[in-house]
């Protein structure tokens, strides 16, 4: 944590997808640590991220001089080099990081990170992979984000079956697992989470919901 009591956040590994995070973070106002032993890349991001750093993450002294112990959450995303992330992994813990994030290329990959001590592990194609089937499968399913293999929150545009009707009528956790945590019109960023058995769906609504991916990738939303 920085000294003005924020979080800080460190991401190792600036391909597409670390450099991805760590510009969105700094375009946020976050605390971040971009680094890279890779020096072109770290130049690539100096004028959108401020704190980045050329450093091998193999080494623990050079992680410790730049501060990585500080760090609330580390992002490991170095997916393809498993034996670099790996070394990195175990200075991470060296160092008492609570909370290390990695990217994955591979199960297998996966699966030594999480034996090793990742506390979370990302594998982005895999999962772009499961949102793409799900939303062909239903094209009503506007957007969705994965939680695990079973578990995702997604936007649905309304299914005729469900317009003027309450909740209450619908029953949709008993009869289809669906929770809907919020409501938005189309069109429109904000979304209503009061959600309550008497409230109505309308034509133009979104809905937000929780649901078993696979069951909802199934199901008649027409």
């Amino acid at each position: 944590m920085t000294q003005n009591g924020r979080k800080l956040f460190v991401v190792i590994g600036m391909g597409n997808f670390g450099s991805s995070i760590a510009k969105t973070m700094a375009n946020a106002g976050g605390d971040v640590i971009a680094i890279d032993r890779n020096m072109l890349l770290i130049q690539e991001l100096a004028e959108t991220v401020p704190n980045a750093i050329c450093l091998d993450s193999r080494d623990i002294e050079m992680l410790r001089k730049a501060g990585v112990q500080d760090a609330d959450t580390v992002i490991v995303a170095m997916g393809s080099h498993l034996e670099d992330a790996v070394e990195t992994i175990l200075n991470l813990q060296e160092l008492d990081i609570k909370n290390i994030i990695c990217k994955a290329n591979s199960t297998r990959y996966g699966y030594v990170m999480e034996r090793i001590g990742a506390t979370q592990v990302i594998e982005p194609e895999n999962e772009m992979g499961q949102r793409v089937a799900i939303s062909l499968m239903n094209p009503k399913i506007q957007d969705i984000y994965q939680m695990n293999d079973d578990f995702a929150v997604m936007e649905i545009k309304a299914p005729e079956l469900w317009i003027n009707r309450k909740m209450s009528e619908l029953n949709l956790r008993e009869l289809y697992g669906v929770n809907v945590i919020g409501i938005r019109t189309v069109g429109a960023k904000r979304v209503d989470i009061n959600v309550t058995p008497d409230t109505m769906i309308k034509d133009d609504d979104v809905l937000v919901i929780a649901a078993d991916a696979n069951r909802i990738a199934a199901l008649n939303l027409d």
